[in-house]
């Protein structure tokens, strides 16, 4: 079994190794079936965006799940920022302090037509998919044409949670040589509806950390920053029960911790926490950012 460390092989390599088979000695115009099937299966959901792909460091590649959707996407050549300042009391000093939020719009004096919006958006998404599409650009030959072209497989890496992806969409159990038996068992217990007894009284507060990190990173970046910034709406909302939705929107922690400064629309950030808002009913109304 390979060291607990190693993160991410070579297509090539995981596909011999799933099957007993030495990478190092096979030949790509004799390989056994199951191995060809391997290969067959990873290249086409790589090339598809099922899976990730990752480069020989095992850096994951942009691919079409972190692509931000059209709806929400902003031209910056065609957008205006708008900065807004509050004051904040520095958690280390205690002093307060004046923090500057930038918020950017598409510009409403020079919009862009629905035509031109959509062709920069696909300029953008070609520019966002080039490597991953530069990684995956002969993988047809493989899993269409049965052509095993070793040098593009080795190059071409997948990492261990990208595995456990294959391994729950085709109902697969995980292979023994990267996995311990725990892991394979607990594996095999999710695909089969099964959970042990303590797993299934356990509380909340009584995840495993590996558990929350496996969960944690099969979240999209989205996800993600929707996790973060409703807890941090949460606490700043319990410091400052008065604070609005706009003030809660525009605050650094929000922006910088949360990940909103990724999302220039105000209403995503707004649908995100306003179900969190402590405030009255009657206090809310003008509490919204204004709308691009």
């Amino acid at each position: 079994m390979l060291h607990s460390d190693i993160d991410h092989l070579s297509i090539w390599e995981v596909a011999h190794r799933w099957y007993d088979q030495d990478p190092n000695n096979s030949d790509p115009s004799a390989l056994p079936l199951p191995v060809q099937d391997m290969l067959r299966t990873v290249t086409r959901m790589q090339y598809r965006h099922d899976i990730q792909v990752c480069n020989e460091n095992g850096i994951v590649l942009k691919d079409e799940k972190t692509l931000v959707d059209f709806e929400h996407y902003v031209d910056f050549e065609s957008s205006v920022t708008e900065e807004t300042t509050h004051e904040e009391i520095d958690e280390k000093t205690g002093e307060p302090k004046t923090v500057t939020v930038s918020m950017i719009y598409e510009d409403p004096e020079n919009p862009l037509t629905d035509d031109e919006r959509w062709e920069r958006y696909q300029e953008f998404s070609e520019r966002w998919l080039r490597r991953h599409a530069t990684a995956t650009k002969d993988f047809p030959q493989c899993f269409k044409n049965r052509i095993f072209e070793r040098q593009t497989l080795e190059r071409v890496h997948i990492n261990k949670n990208s595995v456990c992806d294959l391994c729950e969409i085709l109902k697969l159990p995980l292979p023994s040589f990267w996995f311990t038996e725990i892991e394979r068992q607990e594996h095999q217990n999710k695909l089969t509806g099964q959970t042990g007894d303590d797993e299934k009284d356990m509380l909340p507060g009584r995840i495993k950390q590996d558990q929350i990190d496996k969960f944690w990173s099969k979240l999209a970046d989205k996800q993600k920053h929707r996790v973060l910034c409703r807890e941090i709406a949460q606490e700043l909302w319990k410091a400052s029960p008065n604070l609005s939705i706009a003030d809660i929107c525009k605050h650094e922690a929000i922006r910088r911790f949360g990940g909103g400064r990724y999302y220039t629309k105000p209403d995503t950030l707004r649908d995100w926490i306003k179900d969190l808002d402590p405030r009255p009913a009657g206090s809310k109304k003008g509490g919204r950012p204004r709308s691009s």
